[in-house]
Order: C-alpha cells, then sequence, then structure tokens
C-alpha cells in the first residue's frame, strides 16, 4: 500500500534586520526633512506675499469709491495671491453683466466720478437726429450724449475719445447699458471703475476696481503697488472700430483700430494682484506706428486679467 506523504513551504517568521531598518529610518528622515522645508517657504513665501499696508487716497477719493470718511484704506501689496480671489470675481461678474447688456461703453478720466445713475433720460426731438432718438454708436458718442442728459458728466468725462485715451485720463467708467423703457429712459444696469491713485506718504499706486448699481457699491478689490522701475499700468482700455469704417480713410494713427470683422469692441486692462506692474522691466517696443498693438503692447505680463467686450453685446 502505497503512503502519501505532504510537503509544507517553511514560512518565515523573521523581523527586520538592522541594515533595512536603518535605511527606512533614513528615507523617513529624507522626507520628513523635505517636507519640513516645503512648509517653512510656503510660510515664509505667505507672509512675504501677504502685507498689509495703510495707503492714504485721502478723504474725497475715499468717500467717492467706498462712502467712507478716513483718509486711508488698508490693503494689501502686490505680489498677493489671496486678492485674485476677488479681481476673479469681479471678471466673472463683469462677464455676466454684458450677456444682460444692450451696449456698453467705455468712458476714461482722470477725474473722481460721480455718475452712476439707474436711468438716463432718453429725449426725443433732438435737433438733427435721425430718428428722433440720439444716435449712440460709440464712446464719443456715448459722452456727448451723457452731458446732454447728465451736465455734471461735462466736467468728468472732459476729453473725447476715439480708440486710446491719452496718459493724462488713466481711469475708466464702463456703463453697462440695459434696454429703453417705455417712458423713454435707458436703464444702466451697473457701472464698473478702475481708478489709479498715486498714494500720499508712500510711493506707489493704489489700485481700485468697483462695480456699482443703482449708485450702490456692490463689489470690490484693490491692491497697492510699490513704486519702482517698470512702466505705469497703461491704459486700462483700449477701443476697436469695425472694418467697414475703413471706408473712409483717415490717419494710420485712427484707421489702425478699424479692425474689428463684426461689431466694435474693447480691451479692457484689469489690475492684477498677483503682478507689480511697476517692478518689472520697462517694455521695448516692437510693434510698428501701424499696428494697433503699438499702442498697448507693453501691457504684456502687467495683467492676466484682460476682457474683451462687445460694444453691443446684444447684436
Amino acid at each position: 500500500m502505497k503512503t502519501e506523504t505532504t510537503s509544507h513551504n517553511p514560512i518565515s517568521t523573521g523581523g527586520w534586520t538592522f541594515v533595512e531598518m536603518l535605511v527606512a529610518v533614513s528615507m523617513s528622515a529624507i522626507f520628513m526633512g523635505a517636507a519640513a522645508l516645503v512648509l517653512a517657504s510656503v510660510t515664509h513665501n505667505t507672509k512675504r506675499h501677504t502685507t498689509l499696508v495703510d495707503v492714504n487716497i485721502g478723504s474725497v477719493t475715499n468717500k467717492n469709491f467706498y462712502n467712507s470718511s478716513s483718509e486711508d484704506v488698508r490693503t494689501y501689496s502686490a505680489p498677493n495671491y489671496g486678492r485674485l480671489v476677488q479681481a476673479q470675481e469681479m471678471r466673472e461678474k463683469f462677464q455676466e453683466d454684458l450677456t444682460l447688456a444692450t451696449a456698453c461703453f467705455a468712458l476714461p478720466r482722470s477725474n473722481l466720478n460721480s455718475i452712476r445713475p439707474e436711468f438716463l433720460d432718453f429725449p426725443t426731438g433732438v435737433t438733427g437726429a435721425n430718428p428722433d432718438h440720439p444716435q449712440i454708436d460709440s464712446p464719443e458718442a456715448f459722452r456727448q450724449f451723457l452731458a446732454l442728459v447728465e451736465p455734471t458728466s461735462a466736467g468728468i468725462f472732459d476729453e473725447a475719445i476715439r480708440n486710446i485715451p491719452s496718459t493724462a485720463k488713466p481711469n475708466v467708467t464702463v456703463f453697462m447699458l440695459g434696454a429703453i423703457t417705455a417712458n423713454d429712459f435707458i436703464r444702466v444696469n451697473s457701472v464698473y471703475e478702475i481708478d489709479f491713485i498715486e498714494s500720499g506718504g508712500k510711493p506707489g499706486t493704489y489700485a481700485s476696481v468697483r462695480r456699482y448699481k443703482n449708485g450702490t457699491l456692490t463689489l470690490y478689490y484693490d491692491v497697492y503697488y510699490p513704486d519702482g522701475k517698470g512702466d505705469d499700468f497703461f491704459p486700462a482700455m483700449v477701443a476697436f472700430e469695425s472694418q467697414g469704417r475703413l471706408l473712409k480713410a483717415e490717419t494710420t494713427a485712427l484707421d489702425r483700430f478699424k479692425a474689428a470683422p463684426g461689431a466694435p469692441f474693447y480691451l479692457l486692462f484689469f489690475p492684477d494682484p498677483s503682478i507689480n506692474s511697476k517692478k518689472q522691466p520697462a517694455w521695448t517696443p516692437s510693434d510698428p506706428a501701424s499696428s494697433p498693438r503699438e499702442a498697448y503692447e507693453h501691457m504684456a505680463g502687467k495683467t492676466s486679467f484682460l476682457v474683451t467686450a462687445p460694444m453691443f453685446p446684444s447684436l
């Protein structure tokens, strides 16, 4: 009779050797050391990039911007990455308002703006107008119309605008217009403002971007740019016209902006809290004077918040 035998593989029950333990401890020390360095770096840069500063913008400006009577505002010095969240929120709200607007008009200025109405009168019977209502088909036409229905605006938006504002007008107000009401008023959906204020007491520029509805501040972000050797943040707006206007030949400085294949549009440059443009090297011009980019090529690298805004979003 054949006897069947079964063999069993031995199972090792031994622990780690001294060498294995030494290698494991060494690797753990390396990983923990690297993590500590990363944490220290993050902590250091967080403190460095979240410097709070008190900036003197004057009580009149503070009242106009934020309805505050103080002379100072407390904000963060650029670069600051936390402010990016607010800047992104502002851009998204601006784009949302664009989808609801029938027209968008940007006007440059140097003075403080106080024109933030809920409605604008849209009068009939204006001499020489055909049809009866004024024809508002450009930023300059809107500026002249605004002076008609809001006379005090003439002292605020006091310079004609075609494509690029003069360097004396670094600030911008954008009017988002709605539909015409039954009783001949234009609804103003919202008003956006971009301002640059030279701070009192310390060398630098205070930048503020705000949204108003019915005259009330609803959203804003701000940042302080310490002085450096870079170019100023200018222009904040560029207006492009329809290619159809090339039928009327004008100067090269004007014809180069007749580049819109359809409806006219703007390029709007919102201040970027994560970049201090004044600390960047001065820009070396490269585009010819016949190119529209020659007027704003130096804005490259100054902001990641560039918005393309159609002048007539509903078309």
